[in-house]
């Protein structure tokens, strides 16, 4: 027996029945609740769907724009009406209702952090815990009991869900922290599973159903592992499969759900590869005078944007193109920390040195100079001249064990994607 419905009779319990009934304030605009959507109940924990009509206007397609998904651990107050979180509206809750701060502690949260952008890695958005204010960004509510938002107790997340499986811009979603406390505990596990029902809500918005297939995070079943989304094309379903949508009403988005597919053609391809960047002047642990340059060199496999240098955590110097050139002058004596932070389209990379600055040490040697005893191509001729270590041929070609040598030596330089 299929576990998922559309629910008029879900509408009935009490604490959905206060929130429905309540008088909204003279500007508050009733939701326009369709119905619900899920398999949670207080015996048998889950997450649900708010049916809605489709918003007017809403472009499925990705436009390049990097879409901001604000997770916010700091409470809100929300007001009924269509879904907007840069003016705390949403369709879910039936009166004003109050969503206090995340509970937890600042590891859980930083744990929570990772594990959502790394499900997200692949796809163009930025997630931030920092409010974006009056710009166009999803928002995941992340604090308190589903009872706060007018939902019955078994309810870990919702999030507002169109009858034909498109996107709500600026949609508020939910996931109920310390009823998701309430029901596994604190363990080490709990701040994966916030993470994951806060994606499961994030790409409900985004137009994803529920989908039959363990390791992604549209799932209600179990998994060993932390759930990605995965590049299949799954039957939709909670505890058995069924098409996608909201078949019971005849009304069917599709007969399978590829998440990837769906969320690369609504929100993007992401860039998941960092850039990498090195100092490669001064040395780490060099003397140097109080004025010098900084050198790094930067590369990554889609671009990289701007490099920037900090001394002792200021920024000093920002270049947006090779070679990447830093001047530095009026140091005072002692240790300093450079750092070269690397910038591509969404991430970063940072590079450390620590040097000494020291009254008349010499400039730091550049390796890149033909001239600088540094440099291993001294002549130019783009071949290494120096020999730091191993054995030396007198001339002659290179026998096979050579070359052998050379490709492993290749190998080890490569940079692991």
């Amino acid at each position: 027996m299929r576990t998922s419905w559309l629910a008029a009779s879900f509408l009935l319990l009490p604490t959905v029945a206060t929130a429905q009934q309540a008088a909204p304030s003279p500007e508050d605009a009733p939701p326009p609740t369709l119905g619900w959507m899920g398999a949670a109940t207080a015996s048998r924990p889950g997450t649900v769907m708010q049916v809605i009509p489709p918003v007017p206007g809403a472009d499925v397609a990705y436009n390049g724009t990097t879409t901001i998904i604000y997770m916010n651990r700091s409470g809100a107050t929300l007001v009924p009406g269509n879904n907007d979180s840069r003016t705390n509206r949403s369709t879910v809750v039936g009166q004003t209702s109050t969503i206090p701060p995340f509970e937890g502690s600042a590891t859980e949260w930083n744990q929570i952090m990772s594990c959502v952008r790394e499900i997200f890695s692949p796809f163009d958005v930025v997630i931030t815990d920092q409010d974006p204010g009056n710009v166009p960004h999803m928002e995941s509510l992340m604090g308190g009991r589903a009872q706060q938002a007018g939902m019955p107790q078994g309810v870990l997340g919702v999030s507002p869900f169109t009858a034909n499986c498109s996107v709500i811009p600026n949609s508020i979603v939910f996931t109920f922290t310390q009823s998701t406390r309430d029901a596994y505990g604190s363990g080490p596990a709990l701040a994966e599973e916030l993470c994951e029902i806060a994606a499961q809500e994030i790409a409900h918005s985004f137009g994803l159903d529920h989908e039959y297939l363990a390791s992604d995070p549209m799932t209600y079943l179990n998994y060993n592992g932390l759930k990605r989304f995965q590049n299949v094309d799954a039957q939709c379903g909670e505890y058995a499969p069924r098409t996608c949508g909201l078949p019971d009403t005849g009304v069917v988005c599709s007969q399978r759900q590829n998440s990837v597919a769906m969320l690369n053609a609504r929100i993007g391809v992401g860039d998941a590869i960092a850039p990498s960047v090195a100092i490669t002047s001064p040395a780490n642990g060099a003397t140097v005078p109080a004025s010098f340059t900084v050198r790094a060199d930067a590369s990554d496999n889609l671009g990289v944007q701007k490099v920037e240098l900090y001394v002792d955590g200021a920024l000093v110097g920002t270049s947006t193109a090779a070679p990447f050139t830093f001047e530095v002058s009026g140091l005072a004596t002692g240790g300093r920390t450079l750092v070269a932070r690397a910038y591509d389209s969404k991430n970063t990379t940072d590079a450390t040195v620590a040097v000494t600055v020291q009254a008349g040490a010499p400039q730091p040697q550049d390796p890149q100079d033909p001239q600088d005893p540094s440099n291993p191509d001294r002549d130019g001729d783009g071949r290494g001249d120096i020999i730091t270590g191993g054995c030396a041929a007198a001339g002659g070609a290179a026998g096979p064990g050579a070359l052998a040598l050379l490709a492993l030596v290749g190998v080890r330089r490569r940079r692991r994607a």
